[in-house]
């Protein structure tokens, strides 16, 4: 694929992108002002045919997803408690089933139910919304959680809407009697919670497997998907370019790059040189260069390295710190070569799929220069791949640039002792059958 096409793909991923998003917020919008506003019965029940799907679905409980929550979309709570995995975690994974659970496990004091995941949401809601269910502070939030817990424990709780069992309903409780309201997730099975978090909380712990909702003509995505849209090289499509474990990406979302494959095939030499490194004083440190959502930066750092990476995008950070626990300080922002620029020195470093954006002259220097760059960086082995000839979307653009060329080009403008074509990459499977399979180079410093 030439230069130019892959310009335009580029261009017309990002249009298609915008104009969908822009469709959704619309849709969201209009959504809501149908719930709010003013108008006849008659009115009010012909749009809600438009937004609702007729009768009830039977829905897997484990296909629900946590959703919004006391009027706030889900995107305001991921942001408000810093985690972006909400909106990607089963309801059975939620602050609500937790309280639940540690209710059945033996009396909860005040001091546990105040500690607890739910207490957090609470608060995280009164900070953005002004109350929760009606409650404002800490005092609010015990009376609301043990009136949850005593509802649970009732024997009639799954037909009431309510976390307080009597009494007048508080702000945003729905009707009793009134059924869940789910949204599908889009591009997957799974489903958002609109309405309904108490009701399914209490479904899941009594052992339900499904339950009957009231399902939304118009899908949704949750914040995890918002964000590897948005993250610039995916350009909107539904592609991951590192493994990502999340319920709503595993049915319409392809995994790009196994990753795996690549680590194997570095394995041998990463133990080689931890072994030689005095561990006492220091660890082994690893860099990588264009390091995505770190899947690369977590893997080795479970090798027992000091790892960190360098991105561009300025969302790595938090992507990363959401799917694998990474310190967002260990994900530098910021162009590579800049980076690389510094000055500073890692015993092992990576640079995957990069090279051959510099040799096309998207880089912001030569691709010489970058791999002297990577070559000073780099004090015992760099590990690298880059776009080859044999791969269609490189045939025009990349013609002489084979396994051989790539070996030659790092052996002639580096300083290592020894450049090992390790292997090729498993990535050249369908809908890709006709592209990756790029070779892996360890470029090794002897000692």
């Amino acid at each position: 694929m030439s230069t130019l096409v892959s310009a335009h793909r580029s261009r017309a991923r990002d249009l298609r992108h915008r104009l969908g998003r822009r469709l959704a917020d619309r849709t969201a919008a209009g959504t809501k002002v149908v719930g709010q506003a003013p108008m006849p019965p008659a009115v009010r029940r012909a749009l809600s045919v438009a937004v609702w799907r007729q009768g009830a679905a039977k829905v897997p409980l484990s296909k629900i997803l946590l959703g919004g929550q006391n009027g706030l979309p889900a995107a305001a709570l991921a942001e408000a408690t810093g985690d972006l995995l909400w909106g990607s975690r089963p309801v059975a994974d939620g602050p609500h089933v937790a309280l639940l659970r540690a209710g059945l496990a033996g009396p909860l004091t005040d001091a546990e139910v105040l500690a607890s995941s739910y207490a957090d949401l609470a608060r995280a809601c009164i900070r953005l919304s002004g109350q929760y269910f009606g409650v404002t502070d800490d005092a609010g939030i015990l009376r609301l959680a043990r009136d949850f817990l005593a509802l649970a424990a009732a024997p009639d709780a799954g037909g009431s809407a309510r976390p307080a069992p009597d009494g007048p309903a508080r702000p945003n409780q729905s009707e009793p009697g009134a059924p869940v309201l789910l949204a599908p997730v889009r591009d997957s099975d799974c489903y958002q919670v609109v309405d309904g978090h108490h009701r399914l909380a209490i479904e899941v712990v009594r052992g339900a497997v499904g339950i009957r909702a009231k399902v939304r003509r118009f899908a949704v995505t949750t914040p995890l998907q918002d964000v590897l849209d948005e993250m610039s090289w995916i350009g909107g499509e539904r592609e991951l370019y590192q493994p990502v474990d999340a319920p709503e990406l595993r049915a319409g979302y392809r995994v790009v790059r196994r990753c795996t494959d690549r680590l194997a095939m570095m394995a041998p030499l990463l133990e080689d040189v931890a072994a030689e490194a005095d561990t006492a004083a220091r660890p082994p440190t690893y860099l990588d260069v264009a390091a995505c959502y770190g899947w690369f930066v977590d893997a080795v750092g479970r090798l027992g390295y000091d790892a960190e990476g360098i991105e561009r995008d300025p969302a790595a950070p938090r992507v990363a710190a959401a799917l694998h626990g990474t310190d967002p300080a260990r994900m530098n922002v910021g162009d590579a070569v800049d980076f690389l620029a510094g000055g500073r020195q890692w015993d092992v470093v990576s640079c995957f799929s990069l090279l051959h954006h510099f040799v096309l002259g998207r880089g912001a220097c030569p691709p010489e220069e970058l791999v002297r760059l990577l070559d000073r960086a780099t004090g015992r082995v760099l590990f690298l791949d880059t776009g080859q000839a044999h791969e269609q979307w490189f045939r025009d653009s990349l013609p002489a640039w084979d396994t051989e060329r790539v070996r030659s080009f790092l052996a002639e403008h580096t300083t290592f002792d020894q450049i090992i074509d390790l292997g090729a990459d498993q990535d050249a499977v369908p809908p890709y059958q006709d592209n990756y399979g790029r070779h892996l180079f360890a470029c090794v410093r002897n000692r």
